[in-house]
């Protein structure tokens, strides 16, 4: 239906059947500015959420992977932003921010008197933020992932990286790391898919904004779809979105493939 629709005029508020229009909504939706800066943004937000992610993720694993008193009561602590819906960590994260009344803006008075930073007006501090807010809610997964590679790793294997003088960093970096690799490049792609598509943290924390500097693909669809009503060229939007993917689905097989 939505490939049906992309070659169509098909709106929300019009009566008369929709017609076909060939490859007009491609050209005007796809090849244009908006579609390339929506994409630059959604490929931004992807890497620099996985630099955050990740070594932020496997630093807490390998905290969690050694045994202390209280890991699994940390363990668990972890897991509490994985269970709140986005929508509603993006109403706190934003109310934090606020520029007015956030406690963003009084950690800043604290360094800086009558420091009155707006986040939600620039550019790179909205960017910022999502990237924030999304590890907030995120690293919990990858951590728990990445702890549990961990854990799996033989015991013989770092004894014997023991014996032949390894420290813990070296055991790290030349055992233990290539031994989870695989893992690792699990979660990276299931994030970047799941960052591929955000919607509900852009939609609650900048609303695309300031301007379109934080308008993903997901977003951008949105606008098109359910503000414009034009579905035939949300459709487009759509369907050019899945085309974009389709190598990192390639490659995810790949990386899955025993």
């Amino acid at each position: 239906m939505a490939v049906r629709a992309s070659f169509t005029n098909e709106s929300l508020t019009q009566v008369q059947p929709a017609s076909f229009v060939g490859g007009e909504n491609y050209a005007d939706q796809v090849f244009t500015s908006s579609f390339f800066h929506a994409l630059w943004v959604t490929v931004a937000i992807i890497v620099l959420s996985l630099i955050v992610q990740i070594p932020l993720g496997l630093a807490v694993a390998t905290a969690l992977a050694r045994p202390f008193r209280g890991r699994s009561v940390l363990r668990s602590a972890i897991t509490v932003p994985m269970m709140l819906t986005p929508i509603a960590v993006g109403l706190m994260w934003r109310f934090l921010a606020d520029p007015d009344l956030g406690v963003i803006r009084w950690a800043a008075s604290l360094v800086q008197h009558n420091a009155h930073p707006n986040l939600f007006g620039s550019e790179t501090g909205a960017l910022a933020l999502l990237i924030v807010v999304n590890a907030w809610i995120n690293v919990p997964f990858v951590t728990l992932l990445l702890a549990a590679a961990l854990i799996g790793v033989p015991e013989e294997i770092r004894e014997a990286a023991a014996i032949d003088g390894a420290g813990a960093s070296k055991t790290f970096w030349y055992v233990l790391l290539p031994m989870i690799a695989p893992v690792i490049a699990v979660v990276a792609l299931l994030r970047g898919a799941a960052d591929y598509r955000m919607f509900d943290l852009i939609y609650v924390v900048t609303q695309g904004g300031p301007g379109d500097a934080t308008r993903n693909l997901s977003l951008l669809a949105y606008q098109q779809g359910l503000i414009s009503f034009q579905v035939g060229r949300a459709s487009a939007i759509a369907i050019a979105m899945a085309v974009v993917a389709a190598p990192a689905y390639l490659l995810y097989t790949r990386v899955i493939k025993p």
